[in-house]
Order: structure tokens, then sequence, then C-alpha cells
């Protein structure tokens, strides 16, 4: 990966004044010694004084911040901490990280996803903060390991926990209800293999009354691929890893289905065929993760639509691929770290959580309260299948290593694949040779 000369030095410098400002009573013993705040609610220890000097924290965010966003996490913490301010900033790429880094004007706290932390990593915004949430008994034991356990793995190999999950993505299969009625044909349902999906397709796919329908449009090769927890590149040797069965698998399985006379992909306009799917409303099929904001909105419209579980391979029953974790976490140099932790237990609590299930968000705790409550605070969502999307769980999250470089020559060999002769072996060992050449161009 490339240096970040600039960025590695202004990130040190913020650490090294973060270090002076620690030494100066405004972290560690001197915050113990005043008695702060017991964040675990664990009544054996005695109750703490909480510092409610009024204080302004940067909060870099991934999610979109709209009214949805607010509603479910700002105001709760406003609520019940209102010398907390939260200034939000839209962060959703590391450009708007690298800005705010040459700026000189790092986040208090962010919210990502567990994809992101190495990037993050590299740019100095997160830390392993296993030690803060033993030192103020943080229970990490409300949360599904596997949650947990994606954002240690997606980061590195030492177990290092740079936050906590506050939400989780998911994947499904919508179909479109009026297309399937207009066919004659049944409804897709819980429990469907790959290979029911495909022959569903099969009958799904005519042109009639001049609109070309097609039967299912499965987004990408790569979100094929997902649910076997495919990987491109081998951590230790950071080669190529593209010749796998489960590649193969996914790449023969993608080719059947757009093999089907009429189904071909989407174009470059639609890559994952939602315009298709909500707006020409030609596409009976779709494989999609959390698009309820979109598909209550082409609701509105006319749009019959109903969700069932992801189909999954044999091999990989009742699963569908990467879970996105979205996480929050304590930016190192911050002076508020013990503000940042309160606003953390606001956005993981019972309470709070419980809204996020309600609105159709996968919360990331063990509360079965909480997780039977999925999408039932949502009157457009309460008439849909969306318990079937919880039948299955994520793969355990993979290690993406070069990912810009080898999902994007992924796609496009995928896309030769389709319209050429050659056999899979062939091209996936083309793919190999591809990806390893760009990576040690990369490396130079």
């Amino acid at each position: 990966m490339k240096r970040m000369t600039k960025i590695t030095l202004a990130v040190s410098m913020a650490l090294a004044a973060s270090s002076v400002l620690a030494g100066c009573g405004k972290e560690g013993s001197g915050n113990e010694a005043a008695g702060q705040k017991n964040l675990s609610g664990d009544s054996s220890v005695p109750a703490k004084i909480v510092d409610t000097t009024p204080v302004t924290l940067k909060f870099a965010v991934h999610l979109p911040i709209n009214d949805e966003f607010k509603r479910l996490y700002i105001e709760p913490v406003q609520k019940k901490y209102p010398h907390i301010t939260l200034e939000l900033i839209s962060a959703s790429s590391f450009a708007a990280y690298d800005k705010m880094i040459a700026a000189g004007e790092l986040p208090d706290l962010y919210l990502s996803f567990n994809g992101n932390m190495p990037g993050l990593k590299e740019r100095g915004i997160n830390e392993d903060m296993t030690a803060l949430f033993e030192r103020n008994k943080i229970d990490l034991n409300r949360f599904q390991s596997n949650f947990l356990d994606d954002i240690k793995y997606a980061a590195t190999e030492k177990g290092e926990l740079y936050g906590l999950p506050i939400e989780t993505g998911f994947h499904a299969l919508f179909y479109n209800k009026e297309i399937f009625d207009k066919f004659g044909v049944a409804y897709p349902k819980d429990g469907m293999l790959m290979e029911d999906a495909l022959e569903t397709a099969r009958k799904m796919t005519r042109l009639q009354d001049g609109v070309q329908y097609r039967g299912w449009d499965m987004g990408s090769v790569v979100r094929m691929a997902q649910p076997l927890g495919m990987e491109y590149i081998d951590r230790k040797t950071q080669k190529a890893i593209m010749t796998s069965d489960g590649w193969k698998r996914a790449f023969e399985m993608g080719k059947q289905i757009y093999e089907i006379p009429g189904n071909a992909p989407s174009s470059s306009a639609d890559k994952n065929g939602t315009k298709g799917f909500m707006t020409d409303r030609s596409i009976a099929m779709l494989n999609q993760t959390n698009i309820f904001s979109q598909l209550k909105e082409a609701e509105k419209t006319g749009l019959q639509w109903d969700v069932v579980q992801h189909p999954f391979y044999k091999e990989k029953p009742n699963t569908y691929g990467n879970s996105t974790v979205y996480m929050v976490g304590v930016v190192p140099t911050s002076k508020y770290k013990e503000q940042a932790l309160q606003v953390m237990e606001v956005i993981t609590s019972d309470e709070v959580q419980m809204n996020v299930s309600k609105a159709g968000r996968i919360s990331p705790l063990k509360n079965e309260a909480v997780q039977k409550a999925f999408g039932q605070g949502d009157e457009s969502l309460k008439t849909k299948n969306v318990a079937g999307i919880l039948k299955s769980k994520p793969v355990k999250y993979p290690i993406y290593l070069f990912r810009e470089i080898a999902e994007p020559l992924t796609e496009k060999k995928f896309n030769g694949f389709l319209s050429g002769k050659e056999d899979v072996n062939t091209t996936l060992r083309e793919l190999d040779e591809e990806i390893n050449k760009a990576i040690a161009i990369e490396k130079k």
C-alpha cells in the first residue's frame, strides 16, 4: 500500500500533543482520581461523578445523516447528556478523513464499518479500545460475539477491538409480486438454494407486451461469492487466490444466471439492478442489502414487493454474504474520551437498540426481545416477510487485502467470461496473474 507521508506526520504531531495533554491530567489517573461515571450500570461499583461541563464532540459519520439517523442515535444522546453537543461530519470515504487530517481537525469519535478499519488504522483514526472498555466496565457480553469478531478480524491478527457495533447490514432476496402474479408463478420462499432461485429466474425471464422481464439480477459476481466467504489475496503471501473452488463456483453460478436468454446483466448505469427493480419494474428478483428506505419510496408509486431469506449454497446452508458491521469508536487524539464513551454507552443501550431493530436495522445485541422486534416499528414493514432475513447468518468477514485493486479486476474479468469462450479455469488463472501484476506495481 502507498505510504502516506504527510498524513502520517500530521497524525504523529496530533498524537504527541495528545500525550502532553494526558500528562496534564486530561486523561488517565486524573479522571480516575476525580471519580468518573461508571458506564456499565453495575450497582456493585460506587456511583461516580459525571463531568457536566458543556462540550462539543466532532463526530465523523459514514452512514447517511438523515432524519432517521438523528432520531435513532443523536436525539437519545442529547436527551441523556444535554451537556454534550455532537457536531456531525459526513465521512463516507477515506478522502473525507484525509481532508480532516490535512486541516488538523481530527474528530473525537467516528462511525464507520469494519471493512474500513485497516484504512483508518493507517490514518491514525482508530485505536484498540479493549483496555478503555475494561477500565470503564463496558459489558462486551451484551453483543453477539460474531460481530465483535468481525471488527477484530477485519482489522488485524492481534485481536484489537477498535469500537462497539451499533447496527449491521444484511443480504436478502427482494421480489416484485406484481410480475410473479402476472406470469402465474409462485412467489420465492425462505430456504431456497441458489439452484432453486436459478430455476425460478428461468421461469420469470421472458419478453411480454414489448417488455423484456428479467428473472434475477444478482448484483455482481462478488456478491455471489460472498456467501462462500471468498477472499482475493492470501494474507501471508500477498498473492492472488482466485483459482480456488469457491471462486470457480461463483463464476459458474453467475454465468448460469446471466446466460438465461433475456437475463443479461444490468447496464453500467444501473450496476446493481436497483433502477430496473424499483423504477422500470422489469426485474422479478434482486439480490441486495438493506434498501428498505428506497423500497418504501418506490411503494408509494405502486411497487408491490416483498422479501425472503437470501438463497444459499448447499455447502454453506443458511448463510448470506458479508455483514457490514457499523461501529463507533474513539479517535486517539480526542481530549474528551470520557464523553465519547458516554455517547457510545447511549447508542448501544437496550433502549436505543430496540428502536434500531424496530426500524428494520439489525441490532448486534444478544437481547432476544430486541432481535424479535426487527422491522416491527415500521408500518410499511409489518406486512413484509422481514423475519425471513434473519433465518440466515453472515459469513465470517473476509480479510480484504488490496480490495481496491482486486475487486474491479474481478468484475471486469467476469464480464469477459460471460461474453468470451474461455473456460472458468483459464479465466481465473489469468485473473490471478492480472491481480498479482497490479499489486506489484502498487507496492513499487
